[in-house]
């Protein structure tokens, strides 16, 4: 059985615990981790690139010169995508929906995966007892996170939600806050 420190807010070992055989699974799936993440980084974009195409840009409703007689290549506008200052062929629209759909179970298996992963690696450090705050203060955060020795990425992983303890953490780098 797998036991991980619990931590109190001053950074010391208060005791070691069993880790709840929920929280793991058999076997790690990379898979549903690699979906997980995915889903993640592709629900960031923001989707407000946007190009104008030949109509929508302003000018050019009349011929350059006539259709023929002129020995030139015929033209219709001078906001034809190859005239410089003319519109995008096949620009980007902000019309596309990039977020995809995981399963409730896949993201729950992504999770114990993930966990299963850091303490078969001994990467899994540990557990704080209950961060309670007042107000939002990054440096009591930045201070606890210094006790523990953390330097690498930090997921902090919340049971309930406590908006202190997200406010806090949202401008330390490396560290990102989730709700369980």
């Amino acid at each position: 059985m797998s036991k991980i420190k619990l931590f109190d807010l001053s950074g010391k070992v208060q005791e070691e615990i069993e880790l709840n055989q929920k929280l793991l699974v058999s076997e790690v799936h990379k898979q549903a981790i690699f979906d997980a993440i995915l889903a993640e980084n592709l629900s960031q974009i923001q989707g407000t690139h946007s190009t104008l195409k030949k109509g929508e840009v302003s000018g050019g409703g009349k011929k350059p010169y006539q259709q023929k007689h002129t020995g030139r290549a015929r033209q219709g506008s001078i906001r034809n995508p190859h005239y410089v200052g003319g519109g995008i062929a096949f620009g980007p629209k902000p019309n596309r929906n990039y977020k995809i759909k995981v399963n409730k179970k896949v993201s729950s298996l992504a999770f114990k995966s993930a966990i299963t992963s850091k303490v078969n690696n001994n990467e899994f450090l540990g557990l704080v007892d209950s961060i309670k705050q007042d107000k939002p203060s990054t440096k009591a955060i930045a201070k606890l996170l210094k006790e523990l020795k953390v330097n690498k990425k930090v997921l902090i992983v919340a049971f309930e939600k406590n908006e202190n303890l997200e406010k806090s953490s949202a401008n330390l780098p490396n560290v990102s806050y989730k709700l369980w």
